[in-house]
C-alpha cells in the first residue's frame, strides 16, 4: 500500500510539473511526463517478479505446462506495453498512431497464442474422434 502511495505521489508531482511547464515549453513538459511514466512503470515491473513467481508456483501445482504459462505472461506483457505506448502517443496528440500500436499488440498476442489454440483444437479433435 505504501508503495502505491509513493507512485501516486510521483505521478501527481510529475503531472503537476508537466502541466505547469506546458504553457511555455511543451517539449519539456512531454519529457517530464515520459520520465514520470518511466519511473512508475519501472517500479511496477520491479514488483512483478514476486507475482510471476507465485503464479508459476500455482501453475506447477495445477500441472500446467511451463510453455503455456510463459505464453500467458508474455501476452500480459505485450498488452501492458502496447497500452503504455498508446497512452503516451495519445498524450502527444497522436491518436492514429496509438490505435495502430494497440492493433499491433492484439495481433502480437494472437500470434503468440497460436500454439495454445492449436493444442486446444488438437485436444477437441481427439475427444470427438474418441467418441
Amino acid at each position: 500500500m505504501s508503495g502505491l502511495i509513493k507512485l501516486v505521489g510521483i505521478g501527481i508531482v510529475g503531472g503537476t510539473l508537466a502541466l505547469t511547464i506546458r504553457r511555455e515549453r511543451q517539449e519539456m513538459a512531454m519529457m517530464i511526463a515520459l520520465a514520470t511514466s518511466a519511473v512508475i512503470i519501472a517500479a511496477v515491473i520491479a514488483d512483478m517478479g514476486g507475482i510471476i513467481d507465485r503464479v508459476r508456483a500455482i501453475a506447477d501445482e495445477c500441472g500446467v505446462d511451463a510453455k503455456y504459462f510463459a505464453i500467458c505472461v508474455k501476452a500480459v506483457g505485450i498488452a501492458y506495453i502496447a497500452q503504455f505506448a498508446a497512452e503516451i502517443l495519445r498524450d502527444c496528440g497522436e491518436g492514429a498512431i496509438a490505435s495502430k500500436i494497440e492493433a499491433a499488440g492484439k495481433i502480437s498476442i494472437l500470434a503468440l497464442a497460436m500454439p495454445v489454440i492449436g493444442a486446444l483444437i488438437d485436444m477437441c479433435l481427439k475427444v470427438v474422434n474418441a467418441v
